[in-house]
């Protein structure tokens, strides 16, 4: 969504139905993992990344869980690589890698795990309107099965 300088899209990810565990390193997300956050900014243009919000609907930090890095990229990432893949970047990847995030280690706050990053001030070219990412774990945890998680981007044009 649009506003007069700034753009905030959002993503929901619901996990496979299954609780195989993750280790370090790890890809987190649908079967097909590479994550779009639609309308973040202007195609071609540059935009400064401002904040991430992280929500995980869980009740309970699962024992080994610590941080998150969103992996991000201009196009979709053509490794295509899917849940509980062992994050790599690959030579074909490269052109579109613009780098990552951290997200930061969620805390429970009742019945969802959260964790915002403000003034993160990362600068991106767009090659279109969306980003593209791979969120992957730092720490090795095992998932409740068909979680569902929610990452949240706000940008500035530049």
């Amino acid at each position: 969504m649009a506003g007069k300088d700034g753009y905030s899209a959002s993503v929901t990810i619901t996990r496979p139905a299954d609780t195989t565990a993750y280790t370090a390193g790890d890809v987190v997300g649908p079967t097909v993992a590479a994550l779009e956050f639609p309308q973040i900014g202007a195609a071609g243009r540059d935009a400064m990344i401002t904040s991430a919000e992280f929500a995980w609907h869980v009740t309970a930090v699962p024992s080994g869980a610590t941080s998150f890095r969103l992996h991000l990229y201009d196009v979709t990432p053509p490794s295509a690589l899917a849940d509980n893949a062992v994050w790599d970047l690959p030579a074909g990847d490269r052109a579109s890698y613009l780098g990552y995030i951290d997200l930061g280690t969620p805390v429970d706050v009742g019945a969802t795990l959260f964790v915002q990053s403000v003034q993160i001030n990362k600068q991106v070219k767009l090659a279109g309107s969306s980003l593209f990412g791979y969120l992957v774990t730092v720490g090795a945890y095992t998932p409740a099965s068909a979680s569902v998680m929610k990452i949240t981007l706000r940008t500035v044009a530049l």
